[in-house]
């Protein structure tokens, strides 16, 4: 190889990875996420390190809701956004990456999936013609409270003396 070829093989290597280096840069602009919940009630966008840029919440959000339930509901869609964001940073990364060490590294920070909750069935209740249906049981009564017993009167108790006890 003479030293015109190696430096034309050299520059062209440049060039590739000042490309890579570039496309990197774009997608790790554009890797911050956006999570909405189910409703569209609140949404919580991070930045591609994972830091908090957005929250939004609609007044349905806190209809009907403790304050517990409610913070719960916004970590959980904080952390799926982080983790969008880290699966974008990890994408954008692999054209430089590849297969290397850095790259594992890199995929190594994406935090696990966290396991969908399914939503509750509605129960349905199939009414037909022909069969009898039992009628739900009403709850039990209260129970009965009794008058407290009004103190005993013996007029016949004339003292502390017993005629069992010997004196």
């Amino acid at each position: 190889m003479t030293p015109e070829e190696w430096l034309a093989n050299f520059e062209t290597k440049i060039a590739d990875v000042r490309e890579k280096a570039e496309q990197f840069r774009v997608g790790l602009e554009a890797a911050g996420t956006t999570v909405a919940s189910p409703d569209g009630a609140i949404r919580v966008g991070v930045a591609p390190n994972g830091s908090l840029t957005d929250l939004q919440l609609a007044d349905s959000a806190l209809a009907g809701k403790s304050g517990a339930k409610l913070a719960e509901e916004i970590l959980k869609l904080a952390r799926k956004a982080q983790r969008g964001a880290a699966v974008n940073v990890a994408a954008a990364f692999e054209p430089l990456g590849g297969n290397s060490e850095a790259m594992h590294m890199v995929t190594g920070y994406v935090p696990p999936e966290e396991p969908e909750e399914p939503a509750a069935p509605e129960p349905i209740r199939e009414r037909r013609l022909w069969q009898h249906e039992e009628p739900e049981t009403p709850p039990p009564p209260p129970p009965v409270r009794r008058p407290p017993r009004p103190a005993r009167d013996d007029d016949d108790d004339f003292g502390d003396t017993t005629f069992l006890r010997r004196d």
